[in-house]
Parts: structure tokens; sequence; C-alpha cells
């Protein structure tokens, strides 16, 4: 639990979030043992009084943190992230939290949103999912085996079974749907069922010695892990083995082996709050960010004195006195809950369910939401104003205090502020979907843009300008299409095949604009420079003028996050990301230009950053939707002068 303290709150140790893989292994330990025992002991199982022991366990302290999280993020977070952090917790909830955010994390309109308050609770859904079936399971296979000369081996071998077939599929899903993976209780159910496993087969070592030997180095292994395993590929496995078979190791050897890191007071009791420590460091991490700056000492110590506090009283106050209780000490039964009590629950939880998704109905992404709509009208009213990116331009004097404390959008519309860039746009895996904007004259200048999300995000901008310029505009975007050869574009290959066929066999395009996100998760970027330039190098061949624009600038949660601070004000803002910071992923693009004869880098950092920083907030408009780079609707329209002039200058007049 400390270790996933330190991961989200401070971002260290990197491999922090390998405590939860932990903690799965000690519960299928720990659960097993019991179910085994209470079958030694009566014969049999009893799935309501394992479940009213689960109920008493796990309820009181989780319905406190998601109270007492939706009170505190009403008033820290904006109206829509509120609405987002209800319909979070309604999965949590139920226990389905993991299935949830799976969606969450696969919906690409979804992506890059800030993390939900209550993500962490993921992985008790993944827990109780399991302990909705191993207990009927265990007990049918004990009844089954108890006929054999030995049925704890037999069970040991269903049990290896299901961890062999877990695993399995995990490294499937693992390398083609890691978001899934990650999430899915089928591909963690194996670090459950290692747990499960050392508690029904044991480990039989009688040397000290070696059990010592054995106890220490799992405890070097779970130690290691958390610096070594990487949160990308190849995770929950095979990576998330080390961590499993590490904490095996102590489980199943350290029994009166003095490990001093686990048995000194201090741990001790850590280990005893460690439910309601992990219930509420997310809650506070996140939404400390709306009071305090990210990364600062007054952040870590608010966040880390307050989650102490929360957890302290949590446990002593609720968690245990409630744990220690009578309550449901015969097994839970319906008619042991008095009929008042379950009339006002179920009232409540009907009036709750309904405002719950009255306020997380969500509007359908148009042109036209209001939010952007308003964004419009007083782009219009005031063109001179300096607006967005006009504030960057170095031929103009702009009043920092020019609009007051206006800001576009609001924070609230920021998000899906998208214009109509996603009118036409190709979904994974499906054929191309292509439109044509802007001037229909025969003697118009034959235009095209090619490339991702990042790249739709530049056609608020682009077709602003597009009659204007006498320019005929059309578009090849979709998830993931960086403009690569067919064969190396996941996600993306069948349109890809078609892209490349319209550019090089079709009427012959005066000019081909792309540009793409510059991914974090790509290891090979100079490979990627090369793809880039295999795939552009025939159409420059053609006399098409090609216009490599630079990538944005990445922002950071943090500094999103720091737009719905207390006391933010677009007119002196500290919402910004160091210019370092912003600019430490190489962008392959830029490499690929200086590849092809006839491409030419477009690089417009200048109007997102100055020397020093990236701001979030440029001339009262907010740059980005989300934390994966997408520019605002309404910031896409101020750049597009901009970016269209340097566009013009490759281009003969017409």
């Amino acid at each position: 639990v400390l270790a996933v303290v330190g991961d989200h709150l401070a971002d260290w140790p990197r491999g922090g979030f390998v405590g939860v893989d932990v903690f799965f292994v000690i519960s299928g330990y720990l659960i097993t043992g019991l179910l085994l025992r209470e079958h030694e002991r009566t014969g049999t199982i009893s799935y309501t009084r394992f479940y009213a022991r689960r109920v008493k366990r796990i309820l009181p302290a989780s319905v406190l943190v998601l109270v007492c999280t939706a009170v505190a993020a009403r008033f820290l977070l904006s109206s829509t992230r509120f609405a987002e952090t209800l319909r979070d917790e309604v999965w949590a909830f139920c226990f389905a939290a993991n299935w949830h955010f799976a969606a969450v994390g696969t919906d690409y309109f979804e992506q890059g949103r800030p993390p939900s308050a209550v993500q962490h609770f993921w992985s008790l859904a993944v827990e109780e999912q399991f302990y909705v079936v191993w207990p009927m399971l265990l007990l049918a296979l004990l009844l089954v085996f108890s006929r054999f000369a030995h049925p704890r081996w037999l069970l040991g071998a269903v049990v290896v079974a299901i961890v062999v077939a877990s695993f399995g599929w995990a490294l499937r899903q693992s390398a083609v749907a890691p978001d899934s993976a990650y999430f899915s209780t089928f591909t963690r159910t194996w670090e459950l069922g290692v747990g499960a496993g050392v508690a029904v087969l044991g480990v039989r070592i009688r040397s000290a010695a070696v059990r010592m030997a054995g106890a220490w180095i799992g405890l070097a292994g779970i130690g290691v892990s958390l610096f070594v395993v990487p949160s990308a590929e190849g995770f929950p496995a095979p990576w998330a083995a080390l961590p499993v078979l590490s904490t095996a190791l102590v489980l199943g050897l350290g029994a009166g082996v003095p490990l001093w890191p686990l048995t000194n007071p201090a741990s001790r009791y850590l280990g005893d709050i460690s439910y309601s420590l992990y219930l509420w460091h997310f809650p506070v991490v996140v939404l400390l960010l709306a009071v305090l700056p990210g990364g600062t000492a007054a952040y870590y110590l608010g966040a880390g004195g307050l989650m102490l506090a929360l957890s302290v009283a949590s446990y002593h106050l609720v968690e245990n006195p409630t744990r220690r209780s009578a309550w449901l000490a015969g097994g839970f039964h319906p008619r042991r809950v008095p009929r008042r009590l379950l009339i006002q629950l179920t009232a409540v939880a009907a009036v709750v369910t309904t405002v719950t998704v009255g306020l997380t109905v969500q509007a359908p992404r148009t042109s036209t939401s209001a939010a952007e709509a308003s964004a419009i009208s007083k782009l219009q009213a005031v063109p001179e104003a300096c607006l967005g990116a006009a504030a960057m331009d170095p031929a103009k004097t702009c009043s920092p205090t020019a609009l007051g404390d206006e800001l576009l959008p609001s924070v609230d519309g920021s998000e899906d502020d998208t214009g109509d860039a996603f009118d036409c746009w190709t979904n994974p895996d499906e054929k191309l979907q292509s439109c044509s904007y802007g001037s229909t004259d025969p003697s118009a200048l034959r235009v095209a843009i090619v490339g991702d999300s990042h790249a739709a995000m530049l056609l608020p901008g682009l077709k602003a300008q597009l009659a204007g310029k006498n320019w005929r505009l059309d578009t090849y975007l979709g998830w993931g299409c960086l403009w690569m050869p067919s064969g190396t574009v996941p996600h993306c290959d069948a349109a890809m095949a078609q892209i490349q066929h319209r550019l090089l066999t079709g009427p012959k395009y005066d000019l081909v604009v792309t540009t793409g996100a510059r991914q974090k998760s790509i290891a090979d970027k100079a490979k990627v420079s090369t793809l880039m330039a295999q795939a552009w190098a025939p159409v420059a061949a053609r006399g098409t003028k090609i216009a490599v624009v630079g990538d944005n600038p990445g922002v950071p949660a943090s500094t999103l996050q720091c737009l719905s601070r207390l006391g933010f004000s677009p007119s002196d803002s500290d919402c910004a990301t160091p210019r370092s910071t912003a600019l430490a992923v190489v962008d392959p693009l830029v490499k690929a230009a200086g590849m092809v004869p006839g491409a030419s880098l477009i690089d417009l950092t200048a109007f997102y950053c100055d020397t020093q920083r990236c701001p979030a907030v440029i001339g009262h408009v907010v740059t980005y939707r989300d934390t994966v780079g997408h520019l605002t609707a309404t910031y896409s329209r101020t750049l597009g002068p901009y970016l269209v002039a340097a566009l013009a200058k490759l281009l003969p007049a017409r």
C-alpha cells in the first residue's frame, strides 16, 4: 500500500503500482486459508456467513470514502468532473469499477481525461468478483476430491490449471488490449490464484535457514519489482510475475522468519490501517490538486498528512468497530434487516441513482454545444482582442487583462470543445472516412490533411480560412492514423492503404498537411521517422508539397487540473508546464521532414510556449482539452490564421 501511495502521490517508486499485485496474492492466500479451515472445522463453507464477513470488512469504510469524496468533489471540481465522479462512484459501489474504467480507457473520446478520484476502487471490484465464484467452486471441488486419497493435491492441481489459463489469457491481452488487460478480472485471476495455491499446497520445508533465505529473496524480489516493472508493455503479464511470485515466497516461507521490515511495530500498525489508507489516498491525491499546486512541498506534506489522519480516524472509528460488532454475526439474511431501514435504504438508493443518471447523461459531441457556441460568439465579437494564439504574436501588443476574468471555453466546457473535428473520422480497423471542405471553384488549390486526432484538432482552425484562400481541403483522419506505410499502422491499416492509394493515383494535390501525436510509448522514434519518410517520398515525387506540422507540446494532468484550483484567474495564471517538460518527448515528425525533398517543417511551438513555460491558458483561451495534448477547438480557431499563413508560403498564389 505504501508503494501504491508513493507512486500515485509523488510518482515514486515508478513501479509502485505492483503493490496491487502483491495485495491480490495476499488476499487469495488469506481468504482461501480461512475457507479451508472452515471446511475442516464444519465440513462445509457457508456462503452467507462468508459474504456477511466480507460486507462487514469492506463496505463501511468504502461507503464512507465514497460519500466524503462525492461531497468534496461537489465543492472542488467543475460540474462536469463532479458528474463524472458520481457516475464512477455508482460503478465503484456496485464493485464493477474495473469494467467501467476498462471501457473508459478504450473509449477514444474519454482518453486523456484527468484521473477519477475513485479509480483505485477497480482492485476491490476485481477481488469481490473473484470471491463471488471462488467459495462455491472451492466447496464443490472439496466435495468431489474428498473421496480421493490426496484431496489437497488434486485441489492444488485445479488451482494451478486456473493460474496457467488466466496467465495465458493475460499474456495475450497485455499484448493486444493493454487497457482491458490491466482492469480485467480474468487477467488478474492468476494473481489471486497464486495466493490460493500457496494456501492449498503449503510449503513443506523444515530447514529454518532455507526458509529464511527464501523469504528474504521474496522480499527482495518485491523491492526490485518496484523499480524495474514497466507500466506499459507486458503488464500485467508477464511482468507482474516478479512481484507475484516474490510475494508467494514470502507467504510460503516467511512464517516464523524474522522479516524485520514487515514485523516491526510501525509496519504492523500501517498494515492494520492499510485498507483505510488505500481507500483514502487516491481521493486526497486527486482532489487536493484543486487547492494546492502539485509537485510542491506543501502538496506532498498536505496530502501525506491528510490521508494518514483520515486513515487512522476511519480505521479506529468505522472500520474496526464495525468489523468487531455483532452486526451480521449470524450471516446475512434479508429478514435480519429491519423493514424500516430497508425502506429507507431503498428510497435513498433510488434518489441517488436518479440524480446520478440525470447528472451524468452526456450531451452528444456536436459543434453546437452551449460552451462552444458561447466561445464562437465571443471570438466574433472581439476579433482584435488578442485572443488565444494572437496573444503570442510578437507583432501585437496584448494586455493580459483585456477580457478580465473571461475564459473561452469555460473549464466545464473545455473537455468537450472538439468543434466538428471528428465529424468525418475513421474509427479503429474501419474503412476510410473522408470529407471535403472549402472552395468549390475549379481553380481552387487542392489540399489534403493526413493524420491522427492531433491533426483532426487543427481542422476547426483550417476550415475557417479555406474559402478566403480558395482552397479545397480533403480529410484523411483516424484513430492512430500516422502517415506511414500500410502494414505499420496499428488500427489504421486498411484506411492507410486507401489514403496512400488516393495520394498516389488520384488527382494530384498541391499540398498535403500532416501531423500526429509525439507518442511517449513509442520507443524507437528513429524507426518511426524512417517509416514516415518512406510513405511521404513517393507523394512528394509527384510534385506535391508536404507540410509537416510539428506536434504541439505535451501537457501533464497537474497543469490542466490547475484550471479548477480555487482562486484560479485566467488573467493571472500560473497554470503552465515547464518548456523542457512539455517538449521532452521527441517528435519523430521533425526528423522525417528533413529526410524527404519537398517536405517542409512548420514549427508552431512559439504559439504554445514562451522561453520558459507552456501555459494552459493563452490569451484567455484554454489551450488543451485533455492530458494527451488535444487542442480545444476554440484555441485551434485562433491558431488557424497563423497556420494557414505558414502553409500559404509553400504554395503558389492562385
